[in-house]
């Protein structure tokens, strides 16, 4: 993957957490809530805080600057737990998260409606695209290809008024082709399945992310992304 060519020596020691869905059953891509609780919780009691993707280029720009310790949660595909089982969660901890809206699948069973795209933009959250359809890009011709991305963004851009600037590649599948019309398409920045910490200021569109899933508890939580763990014993101090 193109991604892989990144050099370590970049820097800019980001976190970028990939979640999915929230809620129960056992889905590997399904966090618990309580889960979920817990890990938004150990990050703050470790001093980390929420930033955008806009935050992170924009630091690395010179034109901003971030906390000590940053870290960008992102949610992929819109699925409708985001509304309601995430977006209540990171309001009530003052957190912001990235969802990544599969723009023709708004309205289906189990994703977002439209108008919950457009409540959770107005808590706070941020919307980005992820294509019209979830293909595979690097598969289709360029000009479907090129349509699928640009489409997803002029759809998500009427709903909500305003630029959306970041793109997720479906499947974390990128090529030179793909990166170059995502450009194309105005998006100033775009995330990949490529696992790491290190963002590569020259590679706005080829940001590393670390996947946390079904199986993770506090402590993989942490080892993936590269935070001190907490002790065996470790319990919640932000509950009661």
């Amino acid at each position: 993957m193109l991604c892989a060519a990144l050099s370590a020596a970049c820097g800019g020691g980001v976190p970028i957490l990939m979640y999915h869905s929230v809620g129960d059953g056992g889905d590997p891509l399904t966090v618990a809530p309580q889960e979920l609780d817990e890990q938004l919780d150990f990050l703050r009691s470790a001093g980390f805080e929420t930033v955008t993707l806009r935050q992170v280029l924009d630091a690395q720009d010179g034109a901003g600057k971030l906390p000590r310790h940053p870290v960008v949660l992102t949610f992929d595909d819109g699925y409708a737990d985001f509304a309601t089982a995430a977006v209540p969660v990171l309001r009530a901890d003052h957190l912001v998260a990235t969802d990544f809206v599969v723009s023709g699948f708004m309205g289906r069973p189990s994703y977002m409606t439209a108008a919950q795209v457009q409540s959770v933009n107005q808590e706070g959250m941020v919307i980005g695209a992820h294509t019209v359809h979830h293909v595979d890009l690097v598969a289709l011709p360029a000009p479907a290809a090129a349509a699928e991305i640009a489409t997803s963004r002029a759809t998500l851009q009427g709903l909500l008024g305003h630029l959306v600037d970041d793109f997720a590649y479906p499947y974390g599948d990128v090529d030179p082709t793909v990166a170059a019309l995502v450009a194309a398409a105005g998006f100033r920045d775009a995330v990949t399945t490529e696992a790491g910490t290190s963002q590569c200021a020259s590679a706005p569109d080829m940001l590393r992310r670390i996947r946390i899933g079904g199986s993770d508890t506090v402590w993989s939580f942490a080892s993936k992304a590269e935070i001190p763990e907490p002790p065996s014993n470790w319990q919640d101090p932000l509950q009661p």
